[in-house]
């Protein structure tokens, strides 16, 4: 029975290591730019390598940058790719996308195949554009499609890179961009959405949350835990700690976004790896105490360089830049606290027996080390651990 049990937990910290690891810090977004003119509409579709791999399986190299000799084998099938998952129609007319050109993009994040399109001959400036976005829905339903409108002189938009007019998901779609209504206060919406999905989606900053969500329900009182009296003093507490990790990264996310401070992606995923170890390990052996939340604050300006990768990504304009970082930072902690509602009251219930401060809470901190620590060796010496083989061995001979 215990040879059973620890095997069950092994193999889901195998399956929680190697599963998840894609999902931190990814962008998961691919984007369609528009410039709108009297009498036409143009832009470009633009899609990471590593999501081109995802959606078709070419297997092109991302360790290194590509040229176009790289990609032009495989033109048709990026293309035929494109057009069955992204249509636009502009007042009403036919849908499609009509391709002029294939370029590449360097970003310092990643690097993109971006597809230029031009519907051309209009009656008259385009009011509507009805769009179809899909890229890579089938098959990673937390990817997103992000319509940004660069241009258009109607509106006042000139270089924009930052405000999105438009966010597609599952279940999204199909939407309407009404060109006459578009403002500021709609990439600003957007940009708290996009902060909401970023903290959904990412994985190591959600084990952060719950490493301190874990004994928020319960006090140390004669060295031992024991369960809070008070659930509104206990949630106040959690709902502090929170806002002091988001004060925290958004100091660093802004400096970032300035251009004002720069660390290497390796440096910055590595220690918000160790972050969420030493949160579990404070769980074990408590030694910050009442200092937890200055912890919380200094992991916390690593995790803000983390959300930086996603702003960075399309790049923040400075006329929109307050816009851009305030609406980002409100999606983050509106996230941050539905994750804090919907687990703290669990957790609070369950406080309530004695084997969660004696069994559940504290296996709950091992799993959360030894995931840390096997993000932390991937991150920092760049070693990609065999534990799929090993966790699929385990099962074989665990069943």
């Amino acid at each position: 029975m215990l040879r059973n049990t620890f095997l069950a937990v092994f193999v889901v910290v195998i399956f929680i290591g190697t599963s998840v690891e894609s999902f931190a810090h990814e962008l998961d977004q691919s984007y369609v730019f528009l410039n709108i003119e009297d009498s036409r509409v143009s832009g470009h579709v633009d899609m990471a390598v590593a999501d081109l791999n995802k959606a078709i399986g070419l297997g092109l190299p991302t360790e290194r940058p590509l040229t176009m000799s790289d990609v032009a084998p495989h033109r048709d099938a990026i293309e035929n790719y494109m057009k069955q998952h992204v249509s636009l129609a502009v007042d009403g007319g036919a849908p499609g996308l009509p391709i002029t050109e294939l370029t590449l993009s360097d970003l310092p994040i990643a690097q993109y195949v971006q597809y230029y399109f031009s519907f051309e001959g209009l009656a008259q400036e385009p009011s509507i554009i009805d769009f179809d976005f899909s890229i890579l829905f089938e098959k990673y339903p937390d990817h997103r499609g992000m319509a940004v409108i660069e241009t258009n002189w109607k509106t006042g938009t000139f270089n924009n890179e930052a405000i999105v007019s438009l966010i597609f998901e599952p279940g999204r779609e199909r939407q309407t961009l009404e060109l006459e209504k578009a403002s500021v206060w709609t990439g600003f919406m957007a940009q708290i959405r996009s902060g909401t999905h970023h903290i959904w989606i990412g994985i190591d900053h959600i084990l952060f949350l719950l490493a301190l969500l874990l004994p928020a329900v319960l006090v140390r009182s004669s060295g031992k835990w024991e369960a809070a009296a008070s659930f509104k003093e206990a949630f106040i507490h959690v709902v502090k700690i929170v806002t002091v990790f988001t004060i925290a990264h958004t100091i660093t996310l802004s400096l970032a976004a300035l251009n004002a401070v720069s660390l290497s992606s390796r440096l910055i995923e590595s220690i918000i790896a160790i972050s969420i170890a030493v949160a579990a390990f404070d769980i074990l052996k408590p030694i910050f105490k009442r200092r937890i939340w200055l912890v919380v604050f200094v992991f916390g300006l690593f995790h803000g360089f983390g959300f930086a990768s996603v702003l960075g990504a399309i790049g923040i304009p400075s006329s929109y830049m307050v816009h851009s970082l305030l609406g980002f930072n409100i999606g983050v902690e509106i996230g941050q606290l539905a994750i804090v509602g919907v687990l703290f009251p669990v957790l609070f219930l369950l406080a309530r027996f004695r084997a969660y401060a004696k069994v559940l809470m504290p296996i709950g901190a091992v799993l959360l080390i030894v995931v840390a620590l096997y993000w932390f060796i991937e991150r920092a010496f760049e070693y990609d651990l065999p534990a799929g083989a090993i966790g699929n061995a385990i099962l074989a001979w665990f069943s």
